[in-house]
């Protein structure tokens, strides 16, 4: 009995050691950051951004995978089904960490199958009219709504989305109605945009620079506490007299029980490349504004988030299914 006893100590003992040396050795092998969106937006150029120079700076071979669909659930599902060793992260934000599953039915729970990891970066949602439109000004498109209810029409990167949810609390708030068009995606919100089939759109800076600087589309308002540094021309809708002053965020997330080294480690590591100024500068040409903090914050960020719009949703009564 002592024999099996000792074994059995010894055994358990071998276990734990292999996964400190595996720890700490980490990363030993590619890390795989899965980025929930298409290429060309917000999400994968912060997602690429990150990668390039986290791999430059530690010698570590990182790859972004594109896993898109269903406003960024499937890969978000992909991620929290993923080995827990550090090895799958994940490139999560506001649309499909927090709405998606007060809307819809998702393959996750967001608070309990994932570890979060490190907060990356945030940015206002911008609301958008064609450079050949009448609506010169957020005045402008809320006055011929108001003037004609349910005429206009205000596109969305998909049912459920940021631009969606805030383009329905601002209707409410400001007094409007609109009809909604969803998308899959900013790039088809934008082109129908410029091509005068929707009255006005909600995208990400990043989402819509090019369009901006091309001069194709015109920057009504941004959602945030403050004017943008890369549109500093642009007011915010709270400048405007509009309670709504919303912020979108991404961060990156594991599986639920990734080793605390390996996040202490990725975290840091993150951090420490969102702190050189030429990645910020980077972001900050396209509207991101890098937002290092600890995973502790960042979880407990995500569970004021799940509550901030839960209230929301209920005020606007928004549901999917």
């Amino acid at each position: 009995m002592k024999r099996r006893t000792l074994l059995a100590s010894l055994a358990v003992g071998s276990a734990v050691s292999g996964m400190a040396s595996a720890e700490a050795a980490y990363p030993a092998r590619p890390i795989r950051m899965i980025s929930p969106f298409p290429p060309g937006g917000g999400t994968d150029l912060l997602a690429r951004a990150l990668c390039t120079r986290l791999s430059e700076a530690n010698s570590w071979t990182m790859v972004v995978e594109n896993r898109a669909g269903a406003n960024g659930t499937i890969g978000l599902a992909e991620a929290a089904r993923a080995d827990a060793s550090g090895y799958d992260i994940v490139l999560g934000q506001q649309d499909n960490m927090i709405l998606a599953p007060l809307l819809t039915k998702v393959a996750f729970d967001p608070l309990r199958d994932f570890t979060p990891i490190a907060f990356a970066a945030t940015t206002p949602l911008l609301l958008l009219s064609s450079a050949n439109s009448p609506y010169r000004s957020f005045e402008d498109l809320a006055k011929a709504a108001r003037a004609a209810p349910d005429r206009l029409t205000f596109g969305s990167s998909g049912s459920g989305s940021n631009s969606h949810v805030v383009s329905e609390l601002l209707a409410r708030r400001a007094g409007v109605r609109m009809q909604h068009v969803p998308y899959r995606g900013s790039n088809p919100a934008l082109m129908d945009l410029i091509g005068g089939h929707v009255s006005a759109i909600g995208a990400s800076i990043a989402s819509a620079m090019s369009a901006i600087q091309s001069a194709a589309v015109r920057p009504l308002a941004v959602t945030g506490a403050r004017r943008n540094p890369s549109l500093p021309a642009v007011p915010t809708l709270v400048e405007l007299g509009y309670d709504v002053q919303i912020t979108n965020w991404w961060g990156v997330l594991g599986p639920a029980g990734v080793p605390q080294p390996v996040v202490e480690r990725l975290n840091q590591a993150v951090n420490v490349q969102l702190g050189r100024p030429d990645l910020a500068r980077t972001l900050n040409d396209q509207g991101i504004e890098p937002a290092p903090t600890s995973a502790a914050a960042f979880a407990s960020m995500l569970r004021k988030e799940a509550e901030t719009w839960k209230s929301i949703v209920a005020e606007i009564g928004l549901r999917l299914d």
